[in-house]
């Protein structure tokens, strides 16, 4: 993980990545990594919370408002419902969740890069270790139709995938890897994905990596072609092996042929239309519009199904109104403002995927949105040259008039580029 200094808070992080996929216990109760990341809250806040930057306070009261919208609307409805506690339940994820992500903001806010270094080391060791597990066969239930590996359904192993696809395509942004390491890394993100046979998530990984290669190929940063020939070499590969096996060898595999029967069916399932996903509920309570139906008793509302709405703006807007889903797009665009409009993409396709699956309680989403927010500094202040990425801009620097002595002289770990 190249010279990056290790800590206490960098180790529990780094275990806590690792461990996430492995759930023990059903969904909705804290896995063995949720009990790190307690540790390292507690780390945080205990002994480093005070050296918060003056620059992030607003985005911290952004995040306290609206887990105080989300407070508010679940305790209001729990009382008015006879003290029914399933409607609190939710909101001890969302507040975990923002403690995370200010956990995040707190230790990353001094030296970003390095934490984003160690951050993309961490999922691509995370992803290697399910991607090994998933072809050595040695996760549970490897003979289903869709694949869990270690979680607790499929869908939060795309989605998990799709969340370290966005996170190291953002995260090597700003610092130097190799396009072989991020190329393996995207790989066994796909190979996950593509493993749980989530639709939502195949759909959004692939046009994640449809448009990294488009702003590679518009930053000019070489990793298009990089990409583009490793791409080429992988279908070569099996073209020579299909010639000397004398196999049709794509068309015999079993995740080709399960993803390629996946993608034909879309829109074809009975839960592929928006009154299975619970979305006719908003318009049947338009009552709930402005302050919110909260989560849970899901069988007070006139609907399709008996269960949440199975989107996240969509559940947003019905459980905290108006209100509520106006304060999750200001910290959104508090935690992207800053960078260039196309670098976005990382997050705007976990968007793409919550039209259809609720992801908001998912802690690697908070993440990915706490490094949007440390790194916005570093795309304003020292990335004005051309895109965001690391190695493209101190090599515009150097072509610029006078060679960009003194922008280069502010930065003496800026040299080489991409490998």
């Amino acid at each position: 993980m190249g010279n990056v200094k290790l800590s206490l808070d960098k180790v529990l992080l780094f275990l806590y990545v690792l461990l996430k996929p492995f759930y023990l216990f059903p969904s909705g109760n804290p896995q063995i990594a949720d009990f790190i990341m307690l540790l390292l809250i507690a780390y945080t806040f205990l002994f480093r919370v005070n050296q918060l930057q003056r620059k992030y306070l607003f985005f911290v009261l952004l995040t306290l408002a609206f887990l105080y919208d989300i407070l508010l609307v679940n305790g209001l409805w729990a009382i008015a419902l006879g003290g029914v506690m399933e409607v609190f339940e939710s909101t001890k994820w969302y507040w975990y969740n923002g403690a995370v992500l200010l956990t995040v903001v707190v230790l990353c806010q001094s030296e970003p890069r390095e934490y984003v270094q160690w951050l993309f080391w961490s999922v691509a060791c995370s992803l290697a270790v399910q991607t090994l597990a998933l072809l050595l066969g040695l996760a549970p239930g490897e003979h289903d139709f869709r694949q869990s590996l270690f979680f607790n359904n499929p869908n939060q192993l795309g989605y998990f995938g799709l969340l370290c696809l966005g996170i190291c395509l953002f995260g090597a942004r700003f610092f130097p890897v190799r396009a072989i390491y991020l190329f393996v890394v995207i790989g066994c993100s796909l190979s996950v994905i593509a493993a749980s046979l989530s639709k939502a998530a195949i759909v959004s990984a692939l046009l994640m990596y449809a448009v990294f290669l488009f702003v590679s190929w518009k930053e000019r940063t070489g990793l298009f072609w990089k990409n583009v020939v490793c791409v080429l070499a992988c279908f070569f590969l099996l073209f020579c092996i299909s010639l000397y096996t004398n196999e049709n060898v794509l068309h015999n595999a079993t995740i080709y042929t399960q993803v390629k029967e996946r993608l034909e069916t879309l829109g074809e399932d009975s839960d592929d239309n928006l009154a299975s996903r619970g979305y006719d509920r908003i318009v049947n309570h338009p009552e709930y519009m402005f302050f919110g139906a909260g989560e849970g008793q899901y069988e007070r509302f006139d609907s399709s199904i008996a269960l949440e709405l199975h989107s996240t703006v969509a559940n947003l807007f019905f459980s905290y109104g108006i209100v509520g889903t106006l304060l999750f797009f200001l910290l959104l665009y508090a935690g992207v403002r800053g960078h260039r409009f196309y670098s976005w993409y990382p997050l705007f396709f976990q968007i793409v995927y919550g039209l259809t699956h609720n992801g908001i309680r998912e802690t690697f989403f908070w993440i990915l949105l706490a490094l949007y927010c440390v790194t916005a500094g570093m795309s304003a202040d020292s990335i004005k040259n051309g895109g965001d990425l690391h190695g493209k801009n101190f090599a515009n620097l150097r072509n610029r008039p006078n060679g960009g002595k003194s922008a280069l002289a502010a930065h003496p770990k800026a040299g080489g580029g991409r490998p």
